[in-house]
Parts: C-alpha cells; sequence; structure tokens
C-alpha cells in the first residue's frame, strides 16, 4: 500500500465475475471506463446503470456490488480513507464532513464533472507523476466537495441502508471462509437466530448467508488459481472447500468451467 493511502485499480468484468457484495473501510470513487455497469445497493436493490464515463461515489462500510451490465466491462476506480482528504480523524474539520458522507449510507451517482475528477484521479495515481499525491488529493477533494454539496439537504440519510449486523456477518465469513463454518457461526457473528439470520440476509443482499460464503470462497480461489505452483486441491483447501469434488461442481456451477480448465484459459 502507498503511504498516502490513496490507490488506483482497472478492473475487467465480464459476464461471470464481478465485484460481488463486499463493503470496505475506506471511500471509493468508481467509473465505467469502458462499456456499462451497474451499481447495486441493498436498500431495494435500487440500481445505478454507469456508461463509459460516468462515475459513482461509494462511501466507507457501505455494502455494494458492480456487474457488467452488456456482457463486458472495464472500471477505473480510486479508494482512500476519507482522512486523506480532512486529516486527523479527531479534528472538527474531518467529523463534520466524514460523517456526513457516511451518514449516506448508499452509492451516489457523479455528476459529469466529479467524474471526469475522478477518472483524472486515477491517471495521475496510476501514472506517478511529479506531486502526483498533491493532486490527486486535490481532484478527490474536488469530488467530495461535490457531492457534499448536492447531497445537502436531499433527506438521503433518511433513505440510507444501514445494518450493522450484516456488516457482522460479512466481515466474519471474509476473516473464516477457509475454516470450516456453519448457518449457526455465521448468525452467532450477528448475534441473530440461524432463522433472522436467513431472513435478514436475503432480504439485505438477496441471497442467503451460506450461498454468500460458497460465492466469496470461490472468487477467492481464482487468486490462488493464479498460481500455476498450486495444486487445484490445495486451491481448494485454502478456499475453504472440504473436497475437491465440492470445490470443482461449486466452481463449474459458477463459472462454467472447472477450476483446470480456468487456470488454462487464463
Amino acid at each position: 500500500m502507498l503511504g498516502h493511502g490513496m490507490r488506483a485499480h482497472e478492473e475487467y468484468l465480464d459476464e461471470i465475475s464481478g465485484k460481488s457484495w463486499d463493503f470496505s473501510d475506506e471511500a471509493e470513487l468508481v467509473v465505467a471506463s469502458a462499456s456499462s455497469v451497474r451499481v447495486l445497493a441493498p436498500d431495494g436493490f435500487q440500481a445505478f446503470t454507469l456508461r463509459e464515463g460516468e462515475g459513482v461515489f461509494i462511501p466507507p462500510r457501505t455494502i455494494s456490488s458492480i456487474i457488467a451490465a452488456d456482457g463486458s466491462a472495464l472500471i477505473h476506480s480510486v479508494s482512500f480513507p476519507l482522512s486523506v482528504i480532512w486529516g486527523d480523524t479527531e479534528s472538527v474539520v474531518y467529523r463534520k464532513y466524514s460523517e456526513r458522507l457516511m451518514s449516506l449510507g448508499c452509492a451516489v451517482s457523479l455528476s459529469p464533472a466529479a467524474a471526469g475528477n475522478a477518472e483524472k484521479a486515477f491517471s495521475v495515481l496510476a501514472e506517478e507523476g511529479p506531486c502526483y499525491e498533491l493532486e490527486a488529493r486535490d481532484l478527490i477533494s474536488a469530488v467530495m466537495l461535490a457531492i457534499l454539496n448536492e447531497t445537502e439537504g436531499s433527506g438521503m440519510p433518511d433513505r440510507a441502508f444501514s445494518n450493522a449486523r450484516i456488516l457482522s456477518i460479512i466481515t466474519f465469513i471474509k476473516e473464516h471462509y477457509s475454516s470450516r463454518i456453519t448457518l449457526s457461526d455465521i448468525a452467532a457473528a450477528g448475534n441473530i437466530s440461524e432463522r433472522e439470520c436467513l431472513r435478514s440476509f436475503r432480504k439485505a443482499l438477496g441471497t442467503s448467508p451460506v450461498q454468500y460464503l460458497i460465492s466469496y470462497r470461490l472468487s477467492e480461489s481464482l487468486k490462488l488459481l493464479a498460481d500455476p505452483e498450486l495444486q487445484i486441491s490445495e486451491v481448494a483447501y485454502r478456499s475453504g472447500f472440504e473436497s475437491l469434488s465440492h470445490f470443482s461442481r461449486s466452481f463449474r456451477e459458477v463459472y462454467g468451467c472447472s477450476p483446470s480448465e480456468w487456470r488454462r484459459r487464463r
């Protein structure tokens, strides 16, 4: 990680891979660089369709998912802690403005000018030219100012999705996916019953906790498959699957091919 905390990402999304339901402690600016993407938010599955050049701001600890709208797409994103913009987390300025952004609780579409600045920030961070940290910070600050002005008095916090239990459950899954965990373990992480866990998780994300666990394990397995030195059985084990057959069957159901076929294609 760079010392300034700002990171540029370029990610290709196709018909079987995207940014699955997740959240981060950092803020993120996302711009559709090629083709279109859909940004899904759990609050009623509100979706932003971003066409090429359009962007969205995802506040910290906001559950979201990004998928290609038309088969395949390319996104540019910049992730950063809000302290990059407003300094010390104990300062009055930081508390005043970061709390407003975090209270939004859902993704916010960017104006054309703000999306343009987000794309410029991505390029500046990727190229690392002279004084790039300062230039990127200024561009991101301009985007944050635009968002604050556009959401002032909009009532968005009243519509915000906020579910600490779901965040706790997702955090638990991300930290323990490689171990043997059950629905009972997942429910305990949210301090709720198994029945309530199933109900609230499906209401929020449209899937079950166990299916989310399997999906997360599969997404992690793709990273491991990139290492040709790892045996497929070792990938299955490290990803949390109890058997190679279960891993292969689950992998084929989602990606339409076996893990070894996926590796050869890459």
